[in-house]
């Protein structure tokens, strides 16, 4: 029996062939799924259309390639394979092969390829052989180190004998040196201040030094800078504590922090060089600006220059490197925080932390707190201890009419809650129940109006509180919320499972981790959003519209500033109206110190003048008689009156003139007192000025009277020490005008009289008598009816208008300007220098009131004549002009303030001080263009011209 023969166990299978299974399945000439024949009709599983393959001959310059191409497959040999039987499987005997022959051993193992240049040369033109490299950077960094290496420097770069380094340390190490951060190729040298190369000639595979020398530069440029930058911050927090520098430095150092952050999360992916410069260049650039940057600011001497050079910088950057922009923006609004925080609180919008500000203390920013000195046209210096504006310490960018509102705000709160602490604006916990907005840094439209919409808010909830303090009704104030979330420590009184809960509760806070800073911080944010990302974040940022930087403050701060400014100066001047009675202080003023009150006047000089009253004086054993006493100025050769004289000669005179017969009490009671306690006082003279008054004909007898007045605190920004040095000049010339009115009449008695011993009185006196007369009466009626009267009208009408406004609660709501505590006062200096003007007060009118004075001496001397005439005594002890000379003088001297009025007449009106820091005032101009009245004088004293016709000069 024949043995088969075993199978070949390295036979290729026919696996082209159908099972055995399908047999007397498929019908003949049916396909099968998988065939080889593809063209045919009854496949659907491929495309009908057939492709045209281009042959490796083909002139078309697409072409595949002679690898790429498949074997041609024929109808012919497909039919063939069809029809054709096939053959049983072909058994390939192998011949023994020695399995220890080296040969055998790697023909067994399969090739491996080789690294190839590919190029695109060689895969346009396949047939074409590839040649050798052309230049050398195409060889690979192994040819170009050894070029660069070789002595003969083939390349001439001088590289030769450089030490070659491993490319990934010396890329970490120039990316720690860009940081700031020292490593084993660069340190940090003290002396020099700067990063230095401890090896060197270095370079990397594939570079040559003269390359790495640039990218080497930058990076030791960032990390001299960013330790420059670190050193700053060190040292500002060491010997630099103000507020704003303290600001900055906390500023640049988040932004070393963010930068270190960065570059540190990126280190890892850094594998190239380019990668690495991709990544200090923008580094480089933000710390380059801020070196800049921080070395000007250095030169400020103060937070408010500082702020002022950063604001300039920031503007500059307005259409430059927009990240740069946004960072500097950011900057610019964490140091300005500082100076707006204190103006917040010196306005009133946010509560004051540690000791408030007050007069005790030297002041803070831009309040400082100094003795004031008022000083008037004469040199007189006053002091006063007093809240000032310094102006050195607001920053450029602020206006001005801004920063003065500020500063008027805040006084103005400050005696609201010195004397009346219960108003609503005075408490702390308006600031939770109205939420007012924050002084702050707006660049938008939709920030600006957002801000106004707040503000609004603020400032509705602010009036409806103080409605409910009016009408009595207590405004809900809530609570300052508890923000403290610590672990309180408290053990007493709790049971062990209380303690142990307790204990476990703490153990839990600490285990948790610290609340990230950096989540709420915008510079932090912007950093790290923008920082690496490539070109603007915003396409269209550059295309929106946004407010000028020159408005940017005035946008940014007016509306907080305004509102409050309305509010606190609404209920200021809505307090000194109803409880502190402004209007009386001022028509106590204009009833004593202009010398308004007819009874006053009436009351005074007789106490003064009349020689019919008892003498006050006291005399050695004579009695008092009881009756009205006076001081009986002309008829008395003893002269100043001691202080008891003026004391009973002019007791009661102000309060029985002041208050009404009804309201005045009997003797014993307590007299009423008069607003701001205003009494008669002695005035402070000079040594000069005393020895005028001890003569009591003299023009200067009376000088030393004067009204003592004291005007409360809250008042204090109306009725300001300057204003009474000028109610004081005042009423020293009326007095004086007061006395000339009592010589003028008393002369038409000395002549006329009944009792009058003058009987041979010439025409010189008659004529002197008449001329004296009517030049002191018209004077006096210049005085206070074209000059006094008036101007005084005009304000009492303008502060009726003014109280009628702030008692009218329908314009509360209304944003309309409200008249400031500051504009009181400025329109009532405007109204006292009109009134000084017109009385030849100011300082360029000197020459016309010396010659009014020269004037007023000559009568006085001649009414002494008429006197002693009259009275029948003897002039033996007087050895002054004679009554023709006094007339002569009397003319000359008339004559000169004639010529001089009229040349006063020819010239422009007086031009009033123009309201400052009035940004509540729309209508604000800068000078108030007063009338020329002097031409009224004019036609008082001589309507038909007489005194400038020839024959009056030779009379």
């Amino acid at each position: 029996m024949v043995r088969p023969e075993a199978p070949d166990v390295f036979a290729i299978p026919d696996f082209w062939r159908n099972t055995r299974l399908l047999h007397g399945i498929l019908q003949p000439g049916q396909s099968e799924f998988f065939g080889l024949d593809i063209k045919s009709e009854d496949r659907t599983s491929f495309l009908e259309t057939e492709k045209k393959v281009a042959s490796v001959n083909s002139d078309e310059f697409f072409k595949i390639p002679p690898a790429l191409q498949l074997p041609s497959l024929g109808t012919q040999d497909q039919e063939h394979h069809d029809t054709q039987p096939s053959d049983p499987p072909r058994i390939v005997k192998r011949q023994e092969e020695n399995l220890f022959d080296d040969d055998f051993i790697q023909n067994a193992q399969a090739p491996r390829s080789t690294a190839e240049y590919k190029t695109w040369d060689g895969f346009v033109m396949p047939e074409v052989p590839l040649l050798e490299p052309i230049f050398i950077t195409e060889a690979g960094a192994a040819t170009y180190d050894a070029a660069l290496d070789t002595p003969s420097d083939p390349l001439a770069l001088q590289n030769s004998g450089r030490n070659l380094v491993e490319t990934h340390p010396y890329i970490s190490a120039l990316l720690a040196l860009s940081m700031g951060r020292g490593s084993i190729f660069f340190t940090w040298n003290e002396k020099l201040g700067s990063f230095v190369q401890d090896l060197d000639q270095l370079r990397i595979s594939g570079f040559s030094e003269t390359v790495l020398e640039g990218l080497l530069t930058r990076c030791l440029q960032c990390g001299n800078i960013s330790r420059l930058l670190h050193v700053f911050v060190q040292i500002t927090y060491k010997t630099h504590p103000s507020a704003g520098r303290v600001a900055l430095a906390k500023a640049v150092d988040t932004l070393l922090v963010v930068v270190q952050s960065k570059l540190g999360g990126r280190a890892k992916k850094v594998a190239s060089l380019l990668q690495l410069q991709s990544l200090v260049s923008p580094v480089y650039a933000i710390l380059a600006y801020f070196n800049t940057l921080v070395n000007r600011l250095n030169k400020a001497r103060s937070d408010e220059q500082m702020l002022s050079i950063l604001f300039a910088e920031t503007q500059a950057l307005e259409h430059g490197d927009e990240l740069l922009g946004d960072i500097m923006r950011e900057v610019l609004a964490r140091v300005s925080e500082p100076w707006l925080d204190f103006a917040q609180m010196w306005m009133g919008v946010k509560a004051e932390h540690g000791n408030p500000i007050s007069k005790e203390g030297p002041g803070k920013s831009f309040v400082r707190v100094e003795d004031v000195a008022y000083v008037d046209d004469f040199g007189v210096e006053n002091e006063e201890l007093d809240y000032v504006l310094d102006e050195r310490h607001v920053p450029a960018f602020i206006p001005d009419d801004i920063s003065r509102t500020m500063f008027e705000t805040g006084k103005s709160l400050r005696l609201l809650r010195t004397h009346h602490a219960e108003h609503p604006l005075c408490r702390l916990g308006i600031f939770e129940s109205t939420k007012p907005p924050t002084l702050d840094w707006h660049y938008s439209w939709n920030d600006i109006e957002d801000l106004q919409r707040r503000v609004n808010e603020y400032e509705n909830s602010v009036l409806e509180a103080i409605r409910h303090h009016r009408s009595g009704r207590q405004p809900e104030m809530r609570a300052e919320p508890n923000t403290h979330t610590g672990y309180s420590l408290q053990l007493f009184g709790k049971e062990g499972d209380q303690l142990a809960q307790q204990l476990i509760a703490s153990i839990t806070k600490l285990n948790q981790p610290l609340p990230s800073v950096s989540a709420t911080d915008k510079l932090s944010q912007l950093l790290h959003d923008r920082l690496f990302v490539d070109g603007n974040s915003n396409e269209t940022s550059g295309l929106d519209l946004v407010p000028h930087w020159s408005l940017l403050p005035l946008l940014s701060f007016a509306p907080l500033v305004e509102a409050q400014a309305r509010l606190v100066n609404r209920e200021y001047m809505r307090l000194i109206f109803s409880s502190h009675k402004i209007r009386d202080h001022l028509t106590l003023q204009r009833k004593f110190q202009l010398l308004g009150d007819g009874l006053f006047c009436t009351r005074l000089s007789h106490a003064l003048f009349d020689s019919d009253l008892e003498s006050a004086e006291r005399q050695t054993s004579v009695a008092r008689g009881g009756g009205v006493m006076g001081l009986r100025l002309g008829s008395r050769d003893t002269w100043p009156p001691a202080s008891s004289e003026l004391r009973l000669a002019l007791m009661g005179i102000l309060t029985e003139c002041y208050f009404p017969a009804a309201k005045q009490v009997s003797w014993g009671q307590n007299q009423p007192e008069l607003p701001g306690d205003m009494s008669f006082g002695v005035r402070d003279l000079t040594d000069e000025e005393i020895e005028k008054c001890l003569n009591p004909g003299s023009l200067e007898a009376l000088d030393f009277l004067r009204l003592s007045y004291k005007p409360p605190p809250l008042l204090a920004l109306i009725i300001t020490p300057v204003i009474l040095m000028k109610y004081d000049k005042i009423f020293k010339l009326l007095l004086r005008i007061l006395r000339m009115l009592y010589v003028a009449s008393e002369l038409c008695r000395d002549i006329h009289g009944r009792e009058t011993k003058w009987h041979d009185v010439s025409n010189t006196a008659l004529r002197f008598r008449a001329e004296a007369q009517h030049f002191v009466t018209g004077i006096t009626s210049y005085f206070f009816d074209d000059g006094i009267g008036p101007s005084w009208n005009h304000f009492e009408n303008w502060l009726d208008t003014t109280q009628s406004d702030l008692e009218n609660d329908s314009l509360a709501d209304d944003k309309a300007p409200v008249i400031s505590p500051d504009n009181v006062r400025e329109r009532h200096e405007q109204v006292l220098d009109s009134i000084m003007h017109t009385l030849f007060l100011r300082k360029r009118q000197q020459p016309v009131l010396k010659v009014l004075d020269d004037i007023f001496t000559t009568i006085l001397v001649f009414s002494r004549l008429s006197r002693l005439e009259a009275l029948g005594q003897s002039r033996a002890g007087y050895n002054g002009p004679s009554i023709s000379e006094l007339y002569k003088t009397f003319k000359n001297k008339v004559e000169v303030f004639m010529t001089v009025c009229r040349g006063l007449s020819e010239r422009k009106g007086h031009n009033a001080k123009a309201a400052k820091g009035d940004v509540t005032k729309e209508d604000a101009r800068p000078a108030a263009h007063e009338e020329n009245t002097i031409d009224r004088l004019l036609l008082r004293l001589e309507m038909s011209g007489y005194y400038g016709r020839p024959s009056y000069e030779h009379m």
